[in-house]
């Protein structure tokens, strides 16, 4: 009797032993559910580091490009758009229909931009050139709109313009909508390629060079040196003969630069999209630099109207060099370490000879592939000698 009293007391404690054993053995489903989907969630959320999307190594004034990976693959430019908007304003000021001393006053548009700014505000007015300090070294959105409304009267004309001088440069791939890189709507936000802002920076460092003034500012006082501008691009800093160009960012663009270097006689342009960190971009960048300046020179074959050779004659027993003078002038990218073959073929080889006429041509090889080619004019008259006279032409 007292056995069985004894067990009955015991079984609801061994019924809840076991309840919990079961309980520690087979985890609730729900929370595994929900630990499930999160694992899922955070593992999508991550992604992996990458060191761009794109890019484009470009010799600036030939045009030739070294190096290149996805160049025409469309990325969205953030920041870098203000490029397009310097290119614009700077061939204003060449054209005589602005200058970088005319006051440009701030709209409340352009007070209410937000992102990267210089905090203008309704009313204040500054010089055109500050304002393109602004906008290049701080890249400040409020600087471009009051800039964009000063010069076109409205954003939407000055994005027109900026369509219009992508057409003009063959940047095929390039459409803006906005005058900042800022995008308008998540659906709606400037498209160009690494390919088309090597393109850009190109147009710039050859037609409007002061771009480099800008560019290559580290520091910068604005409004009477109460803010100071400072650069993005720290390669400024941290790779030798770097001077710029411009930098861009947002969230879904990626890390952007597209830079330039000089070095002695030698430039070279990288247009970089789409990293995951400023520090891989500008890591990839060096080292495309790097790559293009110990492997590659530029090389000037000829100038148009400087003498690329000579044709000895003799007339009347007097010895006449007849200068002949490049009609173009080329310019290559060659590989270090690897020599120039130069033919001449001679169209004409007795007088007379009349000034600028066509007289030879010099053909230039690199490898057995020709690179070039220009035809060599007379440097000056040269009369026809009297019949009675034996005249020999020497090539050298």
């Amino acid at each position: 009797m007292i056995h069985h009293t004894l067990s009955e007391r015991l079984k609801p404690f061994l019924i809840f032993i076991l309840f919990i054993a079961l309980i520690a053995a087979f985890p609730n489903p729900c929370k595994a559910k929900r630990h499930r989907k999160s694992s899922r969630r955070k593992h999508h959320q991550k992604k992996p580091l990458i060191s761009y999307r794109g890019f484009v190594v470009m010799e600036p004034v030939t045009g030739i490009i070294l190096r290149s990976s996805h160049p025409d693959i469309k990325v969205e430019p953030a920041s870098v758009s203000k490029l397009m908007l310097t290119a614009v304003t700077l061939d204003f000021i060449k054209q005589g229909k602005a200058s970088l001393k005319e006051t440009v006053d701030v709209s409340a548009k352009a007070s209410k931009m937000g992102g990267s700014q210089v905090y203008l505000k309704q009313g204040e007015a500054f010089s055109l050139d500050e304002m393109l300090y602004a906008i290049i070294v701080q890249s400040a959105n409020d600087a471009c709109v009051a800039v964009a409304e000063h010069l076109a009267g409205t954003t939407d004309a000055f994005v027109a313009l900026m369509n219009q001088k992508a057409k003009q440069l063959h940047m095929n791939n390039t459409h803006y909508v906005s005058v900042s890189g800022l995008y308008v709507k998540p659906t709606v936000h400037d498209i160009t390629t690494p390919r088309d802002m090597a393109l850009l920076a190109r147009y710039l460092l050859i037609h409007h060079p002061e771009i480099l003034k800008y560019s290559a500012t580290k520091v910068r006082g604005f409004r009477n040196n109460t803010f100071t501008l400072r650069s993005h691009n720290h390669l400024l800093l941290h790779y030798h003969g770097m001077d710029g160009l411009k930098t861009g960012y947002y969230h879904r663009a990626g890390f952007n630069l597209v830079a330039t270097a000089k070095r002695g006689n030698q430039r070279f342009i990288v247009s970089l999209f789409g990293a995951s960190t400023s520090k891989l971009r500008d890591k990839k960048i060096m080292e495309l630099m790097e790559y293009a300046f110990r492997n590659y020179r530029r090389v000037r074959l000829s100038e148009k109207g400087k003498p690329l050779e000579t044709l000895a004659l003799k007339l009347n027993k007097k010895k006449v060099n007849l200068p002949l003078n490049a009609a173009k002038t080329i310019d290559v990218v060659i590989e270090i370490g690897k020599k120039i073959q130069k033919k001449i073929k001679y169209l004409k080889e007795s007088p007379p000879f009349k000034k600028n006429e066509q007289v030879a041509e010099a053909i230039f090889y690199i490898g057995g592939k020709q690179v070039g080619a220009t035809f060599l004019l007379s440097g000056k008259n040269v009369k026809k000698p009297g019949w009675s006279i034996f005249h020999i032409f020497k090539k050298s």
